[in-house]
């Protein structure tokens, strides 16, 4: 599963919180956050869970398609 950037850079926007704030309300490290970013890691259904639920959106918003 990878997190889709655009799709979270707009969530993130929407929320109106950094990428910090984010880390800090989800409970995933902000460099767990930059390496899923960066596409350098998969993502968990778990930390896609707590991700979109931080963002206040559902995780099909924030998962590329592939």
């Amino acid at each position: 599963m990878k997190l889709d950037k655009k799709a979270f850079d707009l969530a993130l926007a929407k929320a109106k919180l950094t990428k910090q704030e984010i880390s800090q309300k989800s409970g995933v490290s902000s460099s767990t956050i930059t390496k899923l970013l960066s596409e350098s890691q998969n993502m968990r259904p778990s930390t896609a869970g707590k991700i979109s639920e931080a963002l206040g959106c559902n995780v099909s918003d924030i998962i590329k398609e592939e």
